[in-house]
C-alpha cells in the first residue's frame, strides 16, 4: 500500500499509530522490520526513522538495543496526545468510551467549577454566560454543540489554573464526542439548558461549593441519557 499525498511521515504515523492502539501490534511485540515497512508503504528509511522518533514521543513504542522498536504497554502511552487520545476513541467500544470519559470528566469539572467561581474575572463570567445564552437560542441538537463545548472550555480557563485549561483543551476531541453521543436524546436541549443555567448561575454568584454541585449533577444525568438512547443501562459511573 503505497503512501501518495502531501505529507509521508504524517499519513506513516497515523497508519501505524492506529494499529499500534487497536492492538494489530500486540504489547512487547517488535514492530515489523524497516525493510517490511519500506516495501508495504514505498518509503525511504529516513521517513521510516522519523515515525519511530514520533511514535516514540507519544509514549508508543520504544527502541531496544539489539532487539528493535517493541510496543510499549498502554499505561505508557500518551493519553492525552491528541492523535493518541482519538485513536483510542476511535477504537475503543461506545459504552467503554463514555464511562472511562465520564470518569475523567467527574474528577477534574466540578473542582474546575468551584475553582472558577472563586477566580474568574469580569471577562471570564462574561464569556461562561455568553457561552450559556448561545446554547439557549441554538433551534437544534447540532447548533447546541459548540456553545456547550465552549460552555465546558470557558470554565477550565476561568480557573485561571493552567494544568487544568492544558487537560480541557486537550480532551477537546473527546469532550466534543461525549457532547455529541449524549445529544442524540431527544430531548437533549429540554433535559441540557437547566442543567448548565444552574452550572452558569453558581460561577455568576460565586458560590464554589453550589457550582461543583451542579457540575456533578449535570454530568450524571448526561451520562443517564446516554444510557437511554444507547439502551444501555449498566455504567461504571455510580
Amino acid at each position: 500500500m503505497a503512501l501518495k499525498p502531501r505529507n509521508l511521515t504524517e499519513q506513516l504515523v497515523e497508519t501505524l499509530g492506529r494499529r499500534i492502539v487497536s492492538g494489530d501490534y500486540p504489547v512487547g511485540q517488535r514492530l515489523p522490520s524497516e525493510q517490511y515497512f519500506g516495501a508495504e508503504f514505498d518509503v525511504s528509511r529516513p521517513i521510516l526513522r522519523e515515525v519511530t522518533k514520533v511514535l516514540m514521543a507519544k509514549g508508543l513504542v520504544e527502541s531496544r538495543s539489539r532487539v528493535g522498536t517493541i510496543v510499549r504497554t498502554r499505561e505508557s502511552w500518551s493519553m492525552l496526545d491528541p492523535d493518541v487520545l482519538r485513536w483510542t476513541i476511535e477504537t475503543l467500544p461506545e459504552q467503554a468510551f463514555i464511562d472511562f470519559l465520564f470518569e475523567t470528566r467527574m474528577v477534574y469539572e466540578p473542582g474546575a467549577a468551584a475553582l472558577a467561581a472563586k477566580h474568574a474575572d469580569a471577562a471570564d463570567l462574561e464569556r461562561i454566560n455568553a457561552a450559556y445564552q448561545a446554547m439557549e437560542d441554538a433551534d437544534t441538537a447540532f447548533d447546541l454543540l459548540d456553545p456547550d463545548l465552549e460552555f465546558h472550555l470557558a470554565i477550565v480557563d476561568a480557573t485561571k489554573n493552567p494544568f487544568l485549561a492544558h487537560i480541557g483543551r486537550t480532551l477537546h476531541n473527546a469532550l466534543r464526542f461525549s457532547i455529541e453521543l449524549t445529544s442524540r436524546h431527544p430531548e437533549t436541549h429540554d433535559l441540557s439548558l437547566p442543567r448548565h443555567k444552574a452550572v452558569c448561575d453558581a460561577i455568576l454568584q460565586r458560590d464554589s461549593a453550589l457550582a461543583a454541585e451542579a457540575m456533578q449533577v449535570l454530568l450524571e444525568e448526561s451520562r443517564q441519557d446516554f444510557g437511554e438512547v444507547s439502551g444501555i443501562s449498566g455504567s461504571r459511573i455510580q
